[in-house]
């Protein structure tokens, strides 16, 4: 009698799944659209890939909508849905990479998104340099959420501002000089700073990643706290050493 396989399904929460489908899907139709464009520079036309990205439009369609119906009962949610420029599908696109029972510390989540520090740096791909010590995809989502956020013009906007004139004035104070990208010089065909200039969207890129680090730092606390799992208090003290807190009331909008 030939010998019975059982294979085990790991137990998902249907949110997480769906998350996690969503963002497959999303790859799927990405490649898609790739295919038709370099079809159509060589001016052939392929009806199945055409009829695949129709359906696949259709499956990311509702697989969004029901993300964005979903959003609504998660434990965080009466402090998210309040921040100008969370758009339901961009923070499910977050938490639904986040296993926040695992995340027990501010600096784990961080640290988890890609937004820790390495040898006071932040992290880079490196060619060939083997596993990532971060979720790439869930990095990825953080700052397209940050992205929205700067469009939604609310606090954490504002706080992405006052972080911004910081970083110029720090640097201004040092001798550098700020310059936009088009006079950096040019490397083997990148644009690198050299000594005593920095690029405008150099300063941008620190100020937007300290914003996300502020958000996840709130989102933490209000996701432990529904959920009845331990915080730790004040918080802010472990954010990069501030002595003034910024509680995530502070941050909504409405």
């Amino acid at each position: 009698m030939a010998e019975k396989i059982v294979v085990e399904v790991k137990e998902e929460n249907p949110f997480v799944f769906l998350v996690r489908s969503m963002l497959q899907v999303e790859k799927l139709r990405v490649a898609t659209q790739v295919r038709q464009t370099h079809l159509k520079l060589q001016a052939r036309v392929d009806l199945e890939t055409d009829k695949l990205l129709e359906r696949i439009d259709d499956l990311e369609k509702y697989a969004d909508e029901r993300i964005a119906s979903l959003i609504k009962s998660h434990p965080a949610y009466p402090w998210f849905s309040r921040v100008k420029g969370v758009g339901k599908e961009n923070i499910g696109k977050v938490i639904g990479l986040v296993d926040i029972e695992k995340a027990n510390t501010i600096s784990a989540l961080w640290k988890f998104a890609g937004y820790h520090v390495d040898n006071g740096k932040a992290p880079k791909r490196v060619k060939g340099g083997g596993k990532l010590g971060y979720n790439s995809q869930l990095r990825s989502m953080c700052w397209r959420l940050a992205s929205s956020l700067l469009k939604g013009q609310g606090k954490f906007y504002k706080y992405y501002l006052v972080e911004k004139g910081k970083y110029q004035s720090r640097f201004i104070s040092q001798g550098m000089k700020i310059v936009p990208a088009s006079q950096l010089s040019r490397n083997n065909g990148k644009k690198q700073e050299t000594e005593g200039k920095i690029s405008e969207g150099h300063i941008h890129n620190m100020a937007l990643r300290k914003m996300i680090k502020l958000f996840l730092a709130c989102l933490w606390l209000e996701w432990r706290k529904a959920e009845g799992l331990s915080t730790r208090s004040p918080y802010s003290h472990e954010y990069q050493g501030h002595t003034t807190m910024i509680s995530p009331e502070e941050m909504v909008d409405r």
